[in-house]
């Protein structure tokens, strides 16, 4: 387990990136059209599609800003100095857990988002981000980094060779079969690393818990009460339509 002064001076470097981003989200979330005019009539505000990154834009900097109020007053701050003055080129615990967020982050805006259907592509990220930061165990960290890391690839490779219209071809879902196969194996190894203690294993519940419940329910809800269309709707969200209008 890192010592508290190493993990205080981590989630100030996290709260940056996290700040960082939702700026970067709002920014161009603010870029799309908030009111627009479709054959003569007139959208309004609460349908815009900038409202869910505004959301969860806005979501992220508040998150940002609790840790890193919590990290200065726990010392992650004054950490962060001292151990710059005696930097060396060693990768540190920090430098890791910084690119397992900078790696998390990136492959969920520029890969998974666009070509991933909106709910698997939510429920993959957080199957890697929670346990990889949850259990507070650089071994879990580095291996999960790892799978996580060749499982993106894997999926770029699917998506930037005619594989995936050879699938999608054979059956209209089947990149997203593939995600979710590829969600199962992550969380398998998630639980397996999490054998090795009680605390990750009550930790690695819960985190499967939120990493399915939080997309059930927040994908509904925007897409059927606040009818925001997403980027990528596959075979989840397809089901949820059919759900939906079925009982509506």
């Amino acid at each position: 387990m890192m010592e508290k002064t190493k993990l205080r001076r981590a989630d100030f470097i996290t709260s940056i990136i996290l700040i960082l981003f939702g700026i970067w989200i709002l920014y161009h979330a603010f870029h799309m059209p908030m009111k627009e005019s479709y054959g003569g009539v007139k959208s309004v505000w609460y349908v815009s599609p900038a409202l869910l990154p505004i959301f969860i834009g806005v979501a992220i900097i508040v998150l940002g800003i609790v840790l890193m109020v919590h990290s200065i007053k726990t010392g992650g701050a004054a950490a962060l100095i001292r151990s710059a003055k005696s930097a060396t080129f060693k990768i540190s615990d920090s430098t890791q857990r910084f690119f397992g967020v900078i790696l998390a982050i990136v492959t969920f805006v520029y890969l998974l988002i666009p070509r991933v259907d909106f709910f698997l592509a939510i429920v993959l990220f957080l199957s890697y981000f929670i346990p990889a930061y949850f259990y507070d165990s650089m071994k879990a960290l580095r291996r999960l980094s790892l799978l996580y890391t060749v499982i993106t690839v894997a999926v770029l490779l699917m998506f930037v060779t005619p594989l995936a219209d050879m699938l999608n071809g054979a059956f209209m879902f089947a990149t997203d079969v593939v995600v979710l196969a590829a969600i199962v194996v992550l969380n398998t190894y998630a639980g397996v690393l999490a054998r090795e203690s009680d605390t990750h294993r009550r930790r690695f519940r819960l985190g499967l818990t939120v990493s399915i419940v939080t997309p059930l329910i927040l994908t509904p809800i925007f897409r059927f009460a606040l009818l925001v269309p997403f980027p990528r709707e596959g075979g989840i969200v397809k089901l949820m339509q059919l759900i939906y209008y079925s009982i509506r």
